[in-house]
């Protein structure tokens, strides 16, 4: 295991320490354990974060509004790598699953719904996020400059990072609930890269919709199956 100080996170999330295997996975069977179940694993290179959410009104009522538990906790990680990079760099999303340091990969995001209950929302939720904390054996970054990874980048301690992830779900999802959708959406708006990112959005009663995740997520774009994350 791990020797990560005991992370100090606020309610109602709780950490776990996964065992190797692919964390969203593990998530899924850890999930009856209810809203804000957190595990995390930093292991060969890879700092993995998974966490559930439990959607319901007042905030959700339908199945697609349930995924916008993707866009706070994608806007978490976001707000998190801004936080703790340095002043200089800029964070950027290609949505709706790649995450860029000063345009390079750093980090890729997941999700997964659980089975529909009686109200027509899925009974929870997970999103997970794989970040590249160091790129083990490679001598010369300058030939992959397309990612990065947290050691290049001067990163601070991953368990700081990690609190800071859940602090900042906390407090976007707070924003959500008092300010409404449209703030909610600005925040990860205001990093998403390139004109056609959106594609497939649309607008909905004066309101921008976003696409069902499950028509424009694409691991293949950007995970590395055997190593659990980004490639590189």
């Amino acid at each position: 295991m791990s020797d990560l100080p005991r992370l100090l996170l606020p309610p109602p999330f709780r950490a776990i320490e996964a065992p190797e295997g692919d964390l969203l996975a593990l998530a899924a069977a850890e999930a009856h354990e209810g809203a804000g179940t957190l595990l995390w694993r930093e292991s060969g290179g890879i700092l993995a974060i998974a966490v559930v959410l439990e959607p319901g009104p007042p905030l959700v009522s339908t199945a697609l509004e349930a995924e916008l538990g993707y866009v706070a906790a994608l806007a978490a990680l976001c707000e998190t790598l801004v936080q703790h990079g340095l002043p200089e760099r800029q964070v950027r999303v290609e949505f709706p699953d790649r995450i860029l340091y000063d345009s390079a990969l750093i980090a890729g995001a997941r999700w997964q719904a659980g089975p529909q209950g009686e109200d027509g929302l899925p009974e929870w939720v997970i999103f997970a996020a794989e970040i590249l904390s160091e790129r083990p054996g490679l001598e010369e970054p300058g030939l992959y400059p397309f990612t990065t990874s947290l050691e290049e980048e001067e990163f601070g301690a991953s368990s700081a990072m990690i609190e800071s992830f859940a602090s900042w779900l906390k407090l976007i999802v707070d924003r959500w609930q008092h300010e409404g959708v449209d703030a909610l959406l600005r925040r990860l708006l205001d990093r998403v890269e390139g004109h056609e990112a959106l594609k497939g959005a649309e607008i909905v009663g004066g309101r921008l919709q976003l696409p069902p995740l499950a028509t424009v997520l694409n691991e293949e774009r950007w995970r590395d199956a055997e190593r659990g994350g980004p490639k590189w």
